[in-house]
């Protein structure tokens, strides 16, 4: 009994040590560290110089780190001060049907993306304010018209790492 009870402990600690949302350290199989900023009473976090991101559901499991597959879902706006919640002219959604997958920090994406979407966990949704120059800059890309600020809301379905392994 006690031997059973001290196996289930150990696994739980180590199940805990695994995914945790500090991942400062090595605890995932010589992974980088990755240091996941905290977010504030608001449930703001500031991730660099013209991208914040809202965290709107709480997610479960290990944090995202470069080189992770991440399938989300998400709705992108053009940004608008002026109007409720600043969520102006509806640009694209994926509607809830069919995941967008890309590989974080492998340039399949915006950089506004790639910095946000690292430190998401699995079931987390949150909205990413992203500056023009994170985003399509001076070029925009259309529909999004030039130095253009996105507001996207993600959420994380699914986050496999490099190897293929689920993540969790």
């Amino acid at each position: 009994m006690i031997l059973r009870y001290l196996a289930l402990v150990c696994w739980a600690a180590l199940l805990l040590a695994g995914c945790g949302r500090d991942t400062e350290g090595d605890t995932d199989g010589g992974r980088a560290a990755v240091s996941c900023p905290a977010a504030n009473d608001d449930g703001v976090v500031d991730i660099a110089p013209g991208l914040t991101a809202r965290i709107i559901n709480k997610g479960y499991g290990r944090a995202a780190v470069a080189g992770d597959y991440a399938d989300v879902h998400t709705t992108l706006w053009l940004y608008d001060e002026n109007a409720e919640n600043g969520r102006g002219t509806e640009i694209w959604t994926s509607g809830g049907q069919q995941p967008f997958q890309f590989r974080l920090n492998a340039g399949q994406v915006i950089e506004g993306w790639d910095k946000g979407v690292v430190c998401m966990l699995v079931g987390e949704t949150r909205e990413l304010k992203i500056a023009p120059e994170l985003g399509y800059g001076a070029r925009g890309k259309p529909p999004v018209p030039p130095n253009a600020t996105l507001l996207f809301e993600i959420e994380l379905i699914k986050l496999v790492d490099a190897d293929g392994l689920p993540a969790g």
